[in-house]
């Protein structure tokens, strides 16, 4: 599998709201980070979203409970991924940047959201890939963004 099958695969996991196989796709020391606006420091600044592997974890199963309120009904997405660029990381690591559209549908509203996507993999033995950090900077992330509950 490509880094880029590999994006591929994570966004079909959760366009068919598969949260516990994407949930494996991460290392127990994972990242998902979705911070606002250009910020570059999560400690000292505000960030949309800021997940360890214990917080996903919750966040998934939250999802997959009924008790997200604020996913009563769930949203349904799609996810775009394209222009993929793999570059050598850490030993063991490949850093994947790529853009990201999501289309995003609730309560007979639809919404996009932009951006763009760096993934740091790590080689797993069986020759695939686990995500060690994900984060996402979208484009509008300095404006009222709405209900954003939804994995991206």
């Amino acid at each position: 599998m490509t880094p880029a099958d590999f994006l591929y695969h994570e966004t079909a996991l959760l366009d068919e709201r598969r949260f516990e196989e994407w949930l494996e796709l991460f290392t127990d020391d994972a990242l998902y980070w979705i911070p606002q606006g250009d910020e570059e420091d999560p400690a000292h600044r505000v960030s949309l979203v800021y997940d360890d592997r214990r917080r996903l974890h919750e966040r998934v199963l939250r999802l997959a409970s009924g008790f997200a309120y604020s996913q009563d009904p769930p949203s349904k997405t799609c996810h775009l991924v394209g222009n993929v660029q793999v570059g050598e990381g850490a030993e063991g690591e490949l850093e994947v940047a790529s853009t990201l559209l999501v289309a995003e549908v609730r309560r007979a509203t639809q919404n996009l959201f932009a951006g763009r996507v760096t993934h740091t993999l790590v080689t797993v033995p069986d020759g695939g890939y686990r995500i060690r950090r994900k984060i996402v900077r979208l484009v509008s992330s300095d404006i009222p963004l709405g209900n954003v509950t939804f994995l991206f």
